[in-house]
């Protein structure tokens, strides 16, 4: 029988390792996914079940609100990228999203930035009364950033690409879609490298089931991976 959440014929696997040697005092689930997978509502779904969560797409919206950020952009692609005392992030991504270099340069000045929030926010969270139980980071490109370093664990949400297409389809045209999914990292490498894995196929219920079992899992210091095809896209 092939378990909710799979694709078919793909089991359920153990043993994929944690990302981190070293356990944090609050344990860190790093939650990533490409555009369209669900990992905005996997992450409601954290929430739900008592973890702290942020999100590095938060973070960069606040980050574009930096005078020091705002005017290295600025000074990159000029006056026309200010929207008041921030950036105009429209403007911005019709160019980085057409543009490689510029892309990996805009990275290259976020990315430290965005390291720095985490750590400081997971530190304040160690100040909390009471103390949060996990702490949880949605980073849509958390190997591509190579962040995953910051995090016990990984949890990837994934989907085929014509059902992910069809979810951004009010928001992405066709080729931006595209073009976005070819700037990331594969998703069968993405897989591969995250202890939890769940392929978004079905229900809403099924997706917070998979998260709850995830969330008791990590609580228990249980060591198996979990959900449908965890640490492998295939056979």
């Amino acid at each position: 029988m092939v378990r909710a959440g799979t694709p078919d014929g793909v089991p359920a696997l153990t043993g994929v390792p944690s990302v981190t040697a070293a356990k944090h005092r609050i344990p860190r689930l790093g939650l990533t996914g490409g555009i369209g997978s669900g990992k905005s509502t996997a992450l409601a779904y954290l929430h739900e079940f008592g973890a702290a969560v942020s999100s590095s797409d938060a973070i960069v919206h606040g980050l574009y609100a930096e005078p020091d950020i705002v005017e290295a952009v600025v000074a990159r692609f000029g006056e026309g990228m200010r929207d008041g005392d921030g950036i105009d992030r429209k403007a911005l991504a019709a160019i980085v999203f057409n543009d490689e270099a510029e892309l990996r340069w805009l990275e290259d000045l976020l990315y430290p930035r965005v390291r720095q929030v985490i750590e400081q926010w997971a530190a304040a969270q160690l100040k909390m009364r009471p103390r949060p139980a996990l702490l949880v980071v949605e980073v849509p490109l958390l190997f591509e950033s190579g962040m995953q370093g910051l995090f016990d664990d990984v949890m990837l949400i994934t989907a085929p690409p014509e059902m992910r297409r069809r979810r951004v389809s009010a928001k992405l045209t066709d080729s931006d879609f595209a073009r976005r999914v070819a700037q990331q990292m594969p998703e069968s490498e993405k897989v591969a490298r995250s202890r939890f894995v769940y392929h978004n196929t079905g229900s809403r219920k099924d997706l917070r089931d998979f998260v709850g079992q995830t969330v008791a899992q990590i609580l228990a210091g249980d060591e198996t991976a979990a959900g449908g095809g965890a640490g492998t896209a295939g056979p």
